[in-house]
């Protein structure tokens, strides 16, 4: 369920592009947007992540290049429904830290989700299926990361995230 590796590789990958925090909500931003059928490194990939999560203001290079890097490598692992797409830490790192990634996973996806694949703005989902998982990946966000942390809820929850993504994908490919 847990790739250490993969966290850390997210995570310093975009530490050293000039991400100092939100790194998840970056992350599974990318992968919706992916989901959605943007393709990596192209002019509405980019402007996603500027219009979203950097005030509309440019990605400097280091950060485009991060994204797409990480976007690129993670084609095949969405292709594949691969469990440790969304690079969720293993239980050897604290609790709270694993509960924040969850909810910034979640926010990060809702909003990828969300996304308008023509010309990256936000988009009215009209899919009643993809509207309620929607609101469901959104209702994860708001977790408290004081709560007791259940792995088999956890498990179920990143299953849960990964079905949508990849039932998502696959309708746009």
């Amino acid at each position: 369920m847990a790739d250490k590796d993969l966290y850390t590789k997210v995570k310093s990958d975009l530490t050293n592009a000039g991400i100092n925090e939100g790194h998840f909500q970056w992350y599974a931003l990318m992968l919706g947007a992916l989901a959605k059928g943007i393709a990596p490194g192209n002019r509405v990939f980019n402007s996603i992540f500027s219009n979203l999560l950097n005030d509309g203001e440019p990605l400097p290079g280091a950060v485009v290049a991060a994204m797409t890097n990480l976007a690129m490598d993670c084609e095949s692992k969405l292709e594949n429904a691969d469990e440790d797409l969304f690079a969720m830490p293993d239980s050897s790192v604290e609790k709270k830290i694993r509960l924040q990634v969850l909810a910034d996973l979640s926010y990060g996806l809702s909003l990828g989700l969300s996304i308008n694949a023509e010309d990256g703005t936000m988009e009215k989902i009209k899919d009643k299926e993809l509207l309620a998982d929607l609101a469901t990946i959104s209702e994860v966000s708001r977790v408290d990361t004081d709560a007791e942390l259940d792995e088999e809820d956890l498990k179920n929850v990143l299953e849960f995230m990964l079905d949508v993504l990849t039932k998502t994908y696959q309708k746009n490919q």
